[in-house]
């Protein structure tokens, strides 16, 4: 069973979500059916690709027409005010799978814990506003469904954002976060202020703590897939999207080991501009490193140790070359173990355009990002920012 982590630097919302998990595998008519078991009818779910800040993901959009219901419900100013246990009971009623059911009322028990908290009433007796209009009731059961379908055991959030600024809501204007919000990330580690916008939602809120998500905790294991859920506001201060990991924690990325040779040739009558041509055919040839290191020789002559690693099978043609371009007539070389983590180059959609990457996981299950420099300072000269707030940057964001 894999473990689903959140990067919610945008923060997360019922319908970034359901982008994020369809994106994920979630076959969007099998989602859409499991969530007809319920009594709710004139309400459709809508896939589209979308893009928010030069990021690309999938948006989901939750159509609803509230009025229409096969279970009639008090109305306020066009809103139903469900409370949670009119909700309990229809989930429970429900054909849904036992698994999604003790999700899905999770969830919403959370919220009514923090909304009872907020107004000082038992939570079985909170009347949900927003969050008991249907659109926000198929986020919340739908995100249910969806790790059921994902096979998701484990949810990890590593970061998550709330926003800042005031919200319109059934009581009136409020800061951000919300009441709700704020009472249901008591003791959960966030930030704030990266818009003035509200990021993270009471539903957004609600799922995380409801299914148990353990705040910044480690993970370690195989990567399984990678989404991105793309939110409705294009906001310009930040990309409005919510990325979504499936990890096999129990594929362990334990490094692995092999043999390389090290070859050495001391130069001490070669101009700086030739041995750089020399350390460039040499790279061009597909060895595995090149460096040089200041060496001082007999008679006190100054010079250079260039040093290459290559496979035992491009022993020979190394060596060639290095004759080839270089004034020496002899050449070291060495047998060496070497222990190395794996390492895979994956192209990054990010807010300053495509980003390359090398990417290693340690034994410990964190991950290590080496931006590719060519890119980075690209960035660097078009934002006016430095190097290593280019590369925090992309860091955050991934």
């Amino acid at each position: 069973m894999p473990t689903l982590v959140y990067n919610c630097p945008s923060g997360i919302s019922g319908d970034m979500n359901l982008g994020a998990m369809v994106a994920l595998g979630v076959d969007p008519k099998v989602l859409e059916a499991e969530l007809r078991k319920l009594p709710y009818e004139a309400w459709h779910l809508h896939f589209d690709p979308d893009t928010r800040g030069g990021i690309s993901g999938i948006r989901c959009t939750v159509h609803a027409h509230d009025h229409d219901e096969k279970h009639s419900c008090s109305h306020e100013h066009g809103h139903h005010h469900r409370t949670f246990t009119d909700i309990q009971k229809t989930v429970k009623g429900s054909e849904l799978s036992d698994r999604v059911k003790t999700d899905a009322i999770a969830c919403f028990h959370a919220l009514a814990v923090a909304e009872g908290a907020v107004h000082g009433i038992a939570p079985e007796e909170v009347h949900f506003h927003e969050v008991g209009a249907i659109d926000s009731i198929i986020d919340m059961i739908g995100a249910a469904i969806c790790w059921e379908l994902l096979d998701v055991d484990r949810i990890v959030c590593q970061n998550l954002e709330v926003g800042g600024g005031t919200v319109q809501c059934a009581h009136g204007r409020m800061p951000v976060p919300a009441p709700a919000t704020t009472r249901l990330l008591t003791g959960k580690p966030y930030s704030a202020g990266a818009t003035d916008k509200e990021t993270t939602t009471p539903t957004g809120a609600a799922l995380l703590v409801g299914r148990g998500a353990e705040f910044g905790a480690r993970t370690r294991g195989q990567q399984i897939a990678t989404a991105i859920g793309v939110g409705q506001r294009d906001d310009p201060k930040l990309p409005n999207v919510l990325y979504a990991t499936l990890i096999d924690e129990s594929v362990v990325c334990a490094p692995t080991s092999d043999r390389v040779y090290e070859l050495a040739v001391n130069l001490d009558d070669m101009t700086g501009e030739a041995i750089g041509y020399l350390c460039e055919q040499i790279r061009e040839a597909g060895t595995l490193d090149v460096w040089q290191v200041a060496a001082a020789f007999k008679k006190g002559r100054p010079g250079t140790i260039v040093h290459c690693l290559c496979q035992a099978t491009d022993l020979e043609r190394i060596e060639a070359i290095i004759f080839k371009h270089s004034l020496s007539i002899g050449i070291r070389r060495q047998l060496w173990e070497r222990t190395k983590l794996e390492r895979e180059n994956v192209t990054l959609e990010t807010e300053f355009g495509t980003v390359r990457a090398k990417v290693s996981r340690l034994p410990d299950g964190s991950v290590y990002r080496k931006f590719e420099y060519e890119d980075c300072a690209r960035i660097a000269r078009k934002t006016s920012k430095s190097l290593n707030e280019v590369t925090a940057l992309l860091d955050a964001s991934h």
